[in-house]
């Protein structure tokens, strides 16, 4: 996730327990006008869902339905329900906005096989019973920065991050 990409622990723990990290589109558009250096900054990063309002030409992959669905449902896991539907998405506040790029960039993920996305979004990601049911429905494990460090400890990894 955006909020771990400058954690050169993380590139270098998952490197040792051969884990393949990647970072997404997204990440590097939120990234441009900060002055945060990514950690994994040699790696080409996966392609983005294409949201229109939000992505831009050339970096988006037009989606399948069923990829479609899985990011509106994705929306709805991280804004506990609360995210505007489709035809009222034109007026997004800040927070939504962060969601619908969250939504983005955990698609990606999911989409490319990922199995294991970190991400220090405990609100977002965690709490509330959302990451069992990210586990459950897309198949993918959500890892705070210090939990995934501790797996890449107790494993010898050779999972897609």
């Amino acid at each position: 996730d955006t909020n771990t990409v400058d954690d050169a622990r993380i590139v270098e723990a998952a490197r040792m327990a051969d884990f393949d990290v990647v970072r997404t589109t997204v990440t590097d558009r939120e990234l441009e006008c900060s002055r945060v250096l990514m950690a994994l900054p040699e790696h080409k990063p996966l392609h983005e869902p294409f949201v229109l309002g939000e992505s831009r030409l050339g970096f988006g992959i037009l989606a399948s339905e069923a990829v479609a669905e899985g990011f509106e449902r994705l929306l709805h896991v991280i804004s506990s329900g609360s995210f505007p539907p489709k035809d009222r998405r034109s007026n997004l506040s800040a927070g939504e906005r962060r969601q619908l790029r969250d939504a983005m960039i955990l698609s990606a993920h999911i989409r490319d096989g990922r199995q294991i996305f970190v991400t220090n979004d405990v609100k977002g990601f965690i709490q509330g019973g959302r990451r069992e049911l990210i586990k459950r429905e897309f198949g993918t494990d959500i890892m705070t920065s210090e939990e995934f460090l501790k797996q890449c400890q107790a494993s010898g990894g050779g999972e897609h991050v």
